[in-house]
């Protein structure tokens, strides 16, 4: 078995991932009404529709971000399984 994992595709996994889980959050938010207290963490974003693109983007780019960490790390401390 092989214990490296792929960066290029959990990077892009995790970009969609975090575009998707800040599409979610911004449906929430349209379907309750409410204010979101999280947009404002968010640089750039806000009630328009260019803030909604950049809320999804920074969610796409952390994703990134996160999926590439955590498929160094692994490849990092796991060891390839040697050939039998």
């Amino acid at each position: 078995m092989n214990a490296t994992l792929n960066t290029r595709a959990l990077a892009l996994s995790g970009a969609a991932a975090g575009a998707i889980l800040n599409a979610v959050c911004w449906l929430i938010y349209v379907i309750a009404g409410r204010p979101d207290p999280w947009m404002n963490l968010f640089i750039g974003s806000g009630p328009t529709a260019s803030g909604i693109v950049v809320f999804i983007a920074e969610g796409a780019g952390v994703g990134v971000l996160l999926g590439w960490l955590v498929a160094v790390f692994y490849n990092r401390l796991t060891k390839p399984a040697r050939p039998a």
